[in-house]
């Protein structure tokens, strides 16, 4: 039974249609091996890769390329029968030994298609020791203690590199998350309405903070009640509340504060880091 699902008859005599439709008539069964195949080659990948689907945001992202893949795979599947015809009545050996499986080898080659990002993401991992993530993997997902919260912050060294921020503007920098549920900053870099990390000015500011859950992970709602510009020297004391840009990062302290920045699509942020 299984010899003739997957192995054909090469006989030469064989009408052409027959040929076709052998193939035509597996083309089902070969999408359906592919799918049930792929939803294997994520679920290995999602082992690999932390918050492997924060990498396929938006979702209709995942829907397009799967249809492409899709698409390209039975393109790739017609060739079979192609092959099949244009060798017809062929005298090479190794062409003859091959033809009745090359159902099979096209089958196991999608597979292996399948599983090279699997492969190379585990590469990856293997040579460096560090697992590929999305920048919202570590967010915390487990209520922190406010007091682990409470302390004076440092904008990150990569995320200094990628502000731009020179020394001489950090060192200035204060971040105070202060145990009376008040915060204080200086020097800090705001974005405010901005899309992107350069968008950004040097504040002065001072509010109110908490902590709550947000979409399944931790966040610190911002309650600024004055932003002094220090370019400008302009003071908007009109309030401006900030729900859930700053994320509480890892899930025991000490903790990071991740600070989105524009499109969360674009993972831009700001990394915050007790001093």
């Amino acid at each position: 039974m299984l010899k003739r699902l997957f192995i054909l008859n090469t006989d030469d005599s064989r009408p052409w249609i027959k040929i076709i439709l052998w193939w035509e008539f597996r083309r089902i069964l070969y999408n359906f091996l592919l799918i049930v195949f792929g939803i294997f080659a994520l679920t290995i990948l999602s082992f690999i890769v932390k918050d492997l689907w924060s990498f396929f945001s938006p979702p209709i992202f995942f829907l397009m390329w799967t249809g492409l893949f899709l698409f390209l795979a039975n393109v790739f599947y017609t060739s079979g029968w192609i092959f099949q015809l244009i060798t017809r009545n062929s005298s090479n050996k190794f062409i003859n030994r091959i033809r009745p499986k090359v159902f099979i080898y096209g089958l196991l080659l999608s597979f292996g298609i399948e599983l090279i990002p699997s492969i190379l993401t585990g590469g990856y991992t293997l040579v460096t020791g560090e697992r590929i993530k999305s920048q919202y993997a570590d967010f915390a997902t487990e209520e922190p203690n406010i007091n682990d919260i409470v302390g004076d912050y440092v904008v990150a060294d990569i995320s200094k590199r990628q502000l731009n921020l020179p020394d001489s503007i950090s060192l200035k920098t204060v971040i105070k998350f202060n145990a009376d549920k008040t915060f204080e900053f200086k020097y800090f870099p705001h974005h405010e309405f901005g899309m992107n990390l350069s968008d950004y000015e040097l504040v002065n500011a001072k509010g109110k903070w908490k902590i709550e859950k947000d979409q399944g992970s931790w966040v610190i709602p911002m309650d600024f009640d004055t932003i002094t510009t220090i370019r400008t020297g302009h003071i908007d004391d009109k309030g401006y509340f900030d729900s859930n840009a700053f994320h509480i990062n890892k899930d025991k302290p000490p903790y990071e504060i991740y600070i989105m920045v524009g499109d969360p699509d674009s993972w831009e942020g700001v990394t915050l880091q007790k001093r």
